[in-house]
């Protein structure tokens, strides 16, 4: 079916659905909501999720499709308000997940644009009746301090080593190699963002600095893949939380892959190298109210809590610290944009923004550099004796794949899956502000082998609580939405045993397979429990899951944990039945001895195409069960000192 923008007919449809979605209030602000929502299908990258949406949007207008899919034999725009909400519901609920997929990729998107979305001035009418003030800080008028090429016509660029990507691997790599007096030039997808651009609001932030503004999902919409595509990457907008690799996955990987040097000194010096580099320190731990309430929590049971190590330096750990996740506005964060890409560039390395590179040049077995195109549409030649891809686990597959790069690329994904569960409190909590992550809890990290979850929590704007509160009719989910300032989340962050793989489809963009696990399911279910606990250990008056359905544990819900528990287990934790995020993608570019069962050797260099190299989380030969940043950048660091070596 042709993609793009929808035909009348289909966008009539949509507007039927957002209407049903929407509470009836700011009807100037909710009648744009169909119009911004059509833009942003339109420019979709998946042209087969357009097409679906659009296929789903012609059936609706069928009485016998609409009975099938909805549950009432009638036209969905010819049904009143009630017959549709109650269709949507419906859609929801039903027993195929495609269905519920769909369903779940509408209201997410419908919601965003209501309650986070904002005019030219900055403001949306929702966030009154939300309690929250929207932006808290003017960003200050900083000067960009690198100066990325000028592609205005097509280029022809020779270097030592070109680098695909700039985030915790790409832009380590970068640095070492710059320092070192090669002549690297840098490739970055993403647009080149400083504080003077990080203004606090939520859904530009989103479409400007992340992957596919955000909207990248697994194919049937049950996990959102969340990650960072600017100059710098994820170091940017990620929440500074900066984990050293765990000895016990140095010596479990070391076992997996083959890999002796991980459980040795010159891996343990790279780590050290890095933390030094990026400011790792666990001096700015202050707890705002919604870490507090965790830590409250946690201590009433004698449960575990720690401090979490953070790369920032002068932090000051305020209201304005919650938006960090949109780029630090004060420049406290130690991103690779402000340490290792800054020095790489006074160091002579060419950079090159709003530039993504189809393939890798591979000529007889050997990667000789890169053929990229600007998003004006000028193609991009870097010739190079080194390619090193650092594109992030999802992007970097894609690209191999595209290179026809041979082994087991794009297997072995692992997406550390998030969800939450939600506490309501007499206090005000306003969990957009405060530290952006400050404590963290081990209790169920090794519930199996090594296999568990961590409990963070972050800060909360209106966004990210669309995605997560379930959609029963639009008033209930307005009034739901207004409980934001007293709400106070307990992430559930999974390291998952079993995962997926990236494939590309027709036109090259990456496609995400991905459900969690039966087994990482029970793991799910142990920490849905465990942060309930915690919440009403620390005084929440009312509890939520992230589910498809309401479900909740008093005032009104359920009377006991063990009665809303069984609840909770009828909605269930299979896909668009728990509402799933990924901040970290892992695993599809295994690091590893075995050329069936891994793509790169212990250098990071392909087994199968002589000076292609990958420096990034697709190394990892499982999940890391901890925020990966760190380990990222100590991997690269060692494959950077590694091309050094060869290229002397």
């Amino acid at each position: 079916m042709e993609s793009g923008r929808l035909l009348e007919p289909e966008f009539s449809t949509l507007t039927s659905i957002c209407d049903a979605i929407l509470p009836p209030d700011h009807p100037t602000w909710r009648e744009t909501v169909p119009e911004r929502a059509a833009a942003v299908l339109a420019q979709l990258p998946n042209a087969d999720d357009v097409a679906q949406l659009r296929q789903l949007l012609r059936l609706l207008e069928s009485p016998v499709a609409s009975l099938a899919i909805a549950g009432r034999p009638k036209a969905f725009a010819s049904m009143s308000r009630l017959e549709r909400e109650a269709s949507l519901r419906a859609m929801a609920r039903h027993r195929l997940n495609p269905i519920r997929g769909a369903f779940q990729a509408l209201k997410r998107l419908t919601t965003l644009l209501y309650y986070a979305d904002a005019d030219p001035q900055g403001r949306n009418p929702t966030w009154t009746s939300l309690g929250y003030p929207g932006p808290v800080l003017e960003p200050p008028d900083t000067a960009k301090s690198i100066r990325p090429l000028l592609a205005d016509k097509d280029l022809v660029l020779d270097c030592d080593v070109v680098v695909v990507g700039s985030g915790a691997g790409g832009g380590v790599v970068a640095g070492e190699l710059a320092a070192a007096g090669r002549d690297v030039v840098v490739v970055e997808k993403g647009s080149y963002y400083n504080e003077a651009d990080f203004n606090q609001l939520e859904w530009e932030a989103l479409r400007k600095r992340y992957l596919y503004s955000g909207l990248l999902s697994s194919s049937d919409q049950a996990v959102g893949v969340i990650a960072g595509s600017c100059l710098g990457g994820g170091t940017v907008v990620n929440y500074t939380t900066s984990f050293r690799t765990p000895d016990r996955l140095r010596q479990e990987w070391a076992r997996l892959g083959g890999l002796g040097f991980l459980t040795g000194e010159e891996y343990s010096r790279s780590l050290d190298a890095v933390c030094e580099r990026l400011g790792v320190n666990v001096d700015h731990n202050r707890p705002g109210t919604r870490e507090a309430l965790m830590a409250r929590g946690l201590e009433a049971l004698g449960w575990h809590v720690g401090r979490m190590p953070r790369n920032v330096q002068g932090c000051t750990q305020d209201d304005a610290c919650g938006y960090c996740g949109f780029g630090c506005t004060r420049g406290a964060k130690r991103s690779t944009l402000k340490t290792y890409l800054q020095q790489a560039f006074e160091d002579g390395a060419r950079m090159l923004v709003d530039c993504t590179v189809d393939r890798v040049v591979i000529e007889n077995g050997r990667a000789t550099g890169v053929a990229a195109v600007t998003r004006g549409g000028q193609r991009v030649t870097v010739r190079a004796r080194r390619v090193v891809v650092s594109a992030g686990a999802i992007e970097t597959a894609a690209l191999l794949l595209r290179s026809g790069v041979d082994g087991p690329v794009g297997e072995n994904l692992r997406l550390h899956p998030v969800t939450a569960v939600w506490g309501q409190f007499e206090e005000e909590v306003r969990p957009w502000t405060g530290t952006i992550q400050a404590l963290y809890s081990d209790q169920f990290a090794d519930l199996d082998d090594g296999y568990g979850l961590k409990f963070e929590t972050t800060g909360i704007h209106p966004l990210f609580m669309t995605y997560a509160t379930a959609w029963a009719g639009g008033r209930e989910f307005d009034q739901a939405m207004a409980r934001l300032p007293h709400m106070s989340p307990i992430g559930i962050l999974l390291r998952d045993r079993y995962g997926g793989r990236v494939t590309v489809n027709r036109a090259g963009a990456p496609v995400v397979h991905y459900r969690v696990s039966t087994y990482d399911q029970g793991h799910i279910r142990r920490g849905v429990e465990g942060a309930a606990r915690v919440l009403q250990a620390a005084g929440a008056k009312e509890i939520t899951s992230s589910q498809s359905e309401p479900v909740a544990l008093g005032p009104e819900g359920a009377s006991s944990i063990e009665d809303w528990l069984r609840r909770v287990d009828r909605v269930g934790y299979g896909p668009n039945q728990t509402a799933y995020f990924s901040w970290h993608q892992m695993g599809t570019c295994r690091m590893g001895s075995s050329r069936a069962t891994s793509v790169v050797g212990e250098t990071g260099e392909a087994h199968t195409v002589k000076d292609l190299y990958v420096a990034d989380g697709s190394l990892f030969p499982s999940a890391s069960g901890v925020n990966p940043m760190i380990t990222i950048a100590a991997l690269a660091h060692r494959v950077a000192r590694g091309i050094e070596a060869g290229l002397s």
